[in-house]
């Protein structure tokens, strides 16, 4: 590493520690190659991104789709992982990742581990919450979505985002 400032054998070494990490952080954070970004357009679309990563789960979980703005997936973050019945979706997680990935628009969606999809009256508070919060940071909410089993709830189709 010639020809930047301030690199030499010590900023080699730091970069050659970080790759490890680079490598397990990708299990939270998953960059998506330009060739296969789906456009994430409806809800069925949205579900199709995140039922891998959340029908089945033991715990709850948060992941939101970071979209451009033709709402292609640039990422799928993992928000939180929580416990049986609760995780932590707070506005300042989910738009720190929007916003660091340049994201123009985001749907967020968590699991219930017993199976039923319909979403709680906690599910409803927090999607108006991120739906305010985005609105501020000038990042749009397109959808919460809440998924149990196989089965899925789309909270814009009931008119809450």
């Amino acid at each position: 590493m010639t020809g930047y400032a301030r690199t030499g054998p010590a900023t080699g070494r730091a970069i050659a520690r970080r790759e490890p990490c680079a490598r397990c952080a990708g299990a939270w954070y998953e960059p998506t190659a330009a060739a296969s970004r789906p456009e994430v357009t409806s809800p069925e679309a949205a579900a199709e991104c995140v039922l891998p990563l959340l029908a089945g789960a033991d715990r709850e979980r948060c992941v939101a789709l970071l979209l451009d703005t033709k709402h292609r997936l640039l990422e799928r973050a993992t928000v939180s992982i929580g416990s049986v019945d609760h995780t932590f979706m707070a506005p300042r997680e989910l738009y720190r990742d929007a916003l660091l990935a340049n994201a123009a628009a985001v749907v967020v969606a968590h699991n219930h581990p017993s199976g039923d999809p319909e979403p709680s009256r906690d599910d409803e508070l927090v999607t108006r919450r991120l739906t305010a919060a985005g609105e501020v940071v000038g990042v749009e909410l397109l959808d919460h979505l809440v998924v149990g089993g196989d089965a899925w709830v789309s909270l814009a189709r009931r008119g809450l985002v």
